[in-house]
């Protein structure tokens, strides 16, 4: 069976008609397609990051929090100076710079009986002040034997090299003497040569 013109032509037209509805249904989804992903990454690209992780805090080794709690000490003054009390100092400063934190001795200390003011501190030391009239002659002469130099120590009769680097390293390893008569139960001095030595040494 032949097809006329106007038929072939109809057929034409028809086929036409469904080539563009599915080519616009194809440019829909097309659209809806690029519409979503467009949304996607404007939502990725306003969505918050976390920045870059900051420095790790650096931990405090446990010696470097050791040593810093040593570096202060404890004193007390008292005595002749203005403000008697117990003071919170370096450990490099030294007995003078107690003596001018509880405000200096006053015009009733003893000049000639005051203690060795170079002295370095030691945690809970004792630094008197001595007021006029009440220094002996003879304590007044004594050395410290937690201040005391090599030499001084080899200076007092009955120390010997030996004993004065006993004393230095009880001091050292103690933290100083807290009483002279440690001499005789921690280094082993005599009854005879401590009553000797109590005459040149004190103590706190």
């Amino acid at each position: 069976m032949g097809l006329s013109e106007n038929n072939l032509a109809g057929l034409c037209k028809g086929l036409m008609a469904r080539l563009r509805g599915r080519v616009y249904r194809y440019d829909w989804a097309i659209a809806a397609a690029v519409i979503v992903a467009a949304g996607v990454l404007g939502l990725v690209a306003l969505w918050p990051r976390s920045g870059p992780p900051g420095p790790a805090a650096a931990a405090i080794p446990a010696s470097e929090l050791e040593s810093s709690q040593d570096r202060w000490v404890l004193v007390f003054v008292s005595g002749a100076v203005e403000r008697p009390g117990i003071y919170r100092l370096l450990l490099t400063q030294r007995v003078v710079d107690a003596v001018v934190a509880a405000g200096g001795a006053t015009s009733a200390a003893d000049p000639s009986c005051m203690p060795n003011l170079a002295a370095r501190l030691k945690d809970g030391r004792q630094i008197v002040i001595p007021f006029a009239g009440r220094c002996s002659k003879a304590r007044s002469a004594r050395v410290d034997v937690n201040d005391a130099s090599r030499e001084q120590l080899l200076a007092i009769p009955g120390i010997d090299p030996s004993l004065a680097d006993a004393i230095i390293a009880y001091r050292a390893s103690a933290g100083g003497f807290q009483k002279l008569s440690e001499l005789k139960s921690q280094l082993g001095v005599d009854a005879a040569l401590y009553k000797q030595l109590a005459k040149a040494l004190t103590a706190p």
